[in-house]
C-alpha cells in the first residue's frame, strides 16, 4: 500500500514539473525566435484604447516588448514620462506600438471628421512610412501620391483630401504597423486611389492651407535618374 502511495506521489511530482518546464519554454518562446535578429524595446498597447484617453489613464494598459528592428514604427516610445499632460490622436488596439505622433495635447485632438455633403468616404490601408511616420489624424488634410512598378511612374493625382478617420493596428501587416485611413472623395476619386491600392503603392502627404502642388504630372525614371 505505501508503495503505492509513494508510486502516486512520485507521478504528481514528476507531472508538476513537466507543467512547469512547459511554461518556462512558453515563457521563452518569443526570445528563441528573436535569437539572431537585431531587437529593440518598444511600447505596445495590451488593450484597446480610445482616442483623446489621457496618457494617465493607459499605464496599465501598455508594455515594453522587444520588436525586430525592421518593424519598429518612427518615433517609437520606450516610455510615456513625458507625455503626462497628453492624449491619444488616434484609437490604439491591441498590439500598436506607441510612437510621439498617437499623442497630443488635449485641445489639439480632433473626433472624426463629418462626411461633406455630396461626398463619399474611402478606407485604405497605408502603412507607416507612407503615412508621414502615423502623424496623420482625423481633420487633416493629405496630398495622395501613387507610384507604379509597371513603367515605372508616380504621380501626384489628388490633394486636400479631407481625413474622416484613422485607425491603427491592422493584423496581418509584418513590415510596420498597418493603419486605417478613411478620406471624403468624390467617386472619380475613389477610383484612382483604389486602382493604385490594388494595382500600384499609395502615399499620403500632410498639408496644410497653403500647400500647393507644383507636381509636373506623371514622372519615370528619365525625370529622376542623374
Amino acid at each position: 500500500m505505501k508503495k503505492q502511495v509513494i508510486a502516486i506521489l512520485v507521478a504528481a511530482v514528476l507531472a508538476m514539473l513537466a507543467v512547469v518546464a512547459l511554461v518556462v519554454y512558453a515563457n521563452n518562446a518569443d526570445d528563441r525566435a528573436l535569437e539572431g535578429t537585431e531587437t529593440v524595446e518598444v511600447l505596445q498597447a495590451t488593450e484597446d484604447i480610445a482616442v483623446k484617453t489621457p496618457v494617465s489613464e493607459i499605464a496599465d494598459k501598455v508594455e515594453l516588448v522587444k520588436v525586430p528592428k525592421s518593424v519598429q514604427i518612427p518615433g517609437a516610445l520606450t516610455s510615456l514620462d513625458d507625455l503626462e499632460s497628453q492624449v491619444t490622436t488616434v484609437a490604439l488596439v491591441a498590439g500598436d506600438q506607441l510612437s510621439e505622433a498617437k499623442f497630443d495635447a488635449p485641445e489639439s485632438v480632433k473626433g472624426p471628421a463629418a462626411l461633406p455633403d455630396g461626398m463619399q468616404q474611402l478606407t485604405i490601408q497605408v502603412d507607416g512610412a507612407r503615412l508621414v511616420g502615423g502623424a496623420v489624424k482625423a481633420g487633416d488634410r493629405v496630398g495622395v501620391f501613387t507610384s507604379y512598378q509597371a513603367g515605372p511612374v508616380t504621380s501626384n493625382p489628388l490633394n486636400q483630401m479631407l481625413v474622416l478617420k484613422v485607425d491603427t493596428g491592422v493584423a496581418g501587416s509584418e513590415t510596420a504597423t498597418g493603419v486605417l485611413v478613411t478620406l471624403a472623395v468624390t467617386t472619380v476619386q475613389a477610383q484612382q486611389i483604389v486602382h493604385a491600392s490594388e494595382f500600384g503603392t499609395v502615399w499620403l502627404t500632410l498639408q496644410n492651407d497653403t500647400t500647393t502642388s507644383d507636381s509636373p504630372g506623371t514622372i519615370d525614371l528619365t525625370d529622376v535618374a542623374p
